[in-house]
């Protein structure tokens, strides 16, 4: 029987999982590896911060949901890929290192948080893109008695070579890996400290490495600067983080902003486990490139989605969910299941939620790539979309099947 190992348990990887098993049923065996036995609602991490849902709500069990489903379940570190024996090595949970040989591999394995790369961030920098992180910052929200909150992305490493064979557009240069979610959080800070009644004890900087959000068009930037200025939120472009202190944070060229609290998405870069495989499998990022089907431009049984794949730029979840499916549909049909593959056409898609003032900014925009979609909307109504998703995501642990004809409505 043909074997599938599916690396990493996000929205890339669960979704080819549990397409490539519905599409296929008993015709392939499909074996997640997972650093963690539970995944989480990133998008919902925010929320955790800001105290309005907890860590326990957001966790999937992966040893129980996986297996239900008929997709057995490896919890381990996934340490390297050697594509030229086809082979995974992982670490166990009790520190054994396993060696395992596959048909085929869809990585998912996501890029590394370089925070090693921020000086001081251990000491004074907070950030809600994982659990703990998020945790300790609902924490450190609750003390604060005003001052000056910063609030970025570090750098993004971006490959360039070898590119992906794609159309150039597609792959455009990015400064920032994501900043949905800096946008999505300075939001949330203004309606945490509307409630509080600490309005006048803050003052809220956001900042960006470039053009702040310079995947969405002119005229959606505006809008947000729009927003800013209504909400008294300072904008600061091209402040490349190279350090957090206590009470500032600063930049490459040794700019400063004052901070007291400092919230940051940290610099993106390849994953070590990437890193360390096959050389000829990554490109000088630590990102795999690949066609517009998934597969590696240099191994056709390896498939990359999500933010392990060179071609995902920004690193955002709606990215992840649609390569994820591709790379399902295409291997199906290579398994002897004829399926309609879905094409890649990259679009920004999120939603910005701000859950204490009960609005969210719904964004669409394609322009980046080439497009003419430019779409931003302030409504009470994406507040709810925004919840019935995490309540969907959490209801099928993970299964993204709908998420084509949920993306846009």
């Amino acid at each position: 029987m043909t074997k599938v190992l599916v690396l990493g348990a996000r929205f890339g990887g669960l979704t080819a999982a549990y397409t490539l098993k519905r599409l296929v049923g008993s015709t392939a065996e499909i074996k997640v590896i997972n650093q963690s036995r539970f995944s989480y609602f990133r998008p919902a991490l925010p929320h955790v911060a800001i105290g309005v849902r907890d860590v326990e709500e957001l966790k999937i069990d992966l040893a129980q949901a996986l297996p239900e489903k008929g997709i057995k379940f490896q919890e381990g570190k996934v340490q390297k890929i050697d594509a030229r024996s086809s082979k995974v090595i992982y670490t166990k949970p009790d520190g054994s290192t396993e060696e395992e040989d596959y048909d085929y591999v869809i990585v998912g394995i996501g890029a590394h948080l370089a925070t090693e790369l921020v000086k001081g961030w251990d000491q004074y920098g907070y950030s809600v893109c994982e659990p703990e992180f998020a945790t300790k910052l609902r924490e450190r929200l609750k003390d604060f008695k005003g001052g000056n909150i910063t609030i970025g992305s570090g750098p993004f490493y971006q490959g360039h070579n070898p590119k992906p064979k794609v159309p150039e557009n597609f792959v455009p240069n990015a400064d920032s890996a994501c900043e949905g979610p800096v946008f999505e959080m300075s939001l949330m800070l203004h309606g945490y400290f509307k409630k509080k009644g600490m309005l006048d004890k803050v003052h809220i900087t956001v900042y960006s490495p470039g053009e702040y959000l310079s995947d969405l068009s002119p005229q959606s930037r505006k809008a947000v600067a729009s927003i800013y200025g209504q909400l008294g939120i300072k904008l600061v472009h091209n402040f490349r983080l190279k350090e957090v202190r206590e009470h500032e944070i600063v930049d490459e060229k040794g700019n400063k902003l004052e901070s007291d609290l400092s919230i940051l998405l940290p610099p993106y870069a390849g994953n070590p486990a990437l890193k360390n495989s096959t050389p000829d499998l990554i490109d000088d990022g630590g990102f795999i490139p690949t066609d517009l089907n998934m597969v590696s431009i240099k191994y056709d049984n390896v498939y990359a989605v999500g933010d392990s794949n060179a071609l995902t730029v920004p690193k955002l979840g709606y990215l992840a969910v649609m390569t994820g499916r591709i790379a399902a549909q295409h291997l199906a049909n290579r398994l002897g299941i004829h399926t309609k593959v879905d094409s890649y056409y990259p679009t920004i898609v999120c939603v910005a939620d701000n859950p204490l003032e009960g609005y969210a900014v719904s964004v669409k925009d394609d322009t980046w790539y080439g497009g003419n979609v430019s779409v931003a909307e302030l409504a009470a109504v994406n507040h709810l979309k925004k919840e019935l998703f995490t309540k969907y995501f959490m209801w099928t642990k993970g299964d993204m099947a709908l998420e084509k004809f949920l993306a846009s409505w």
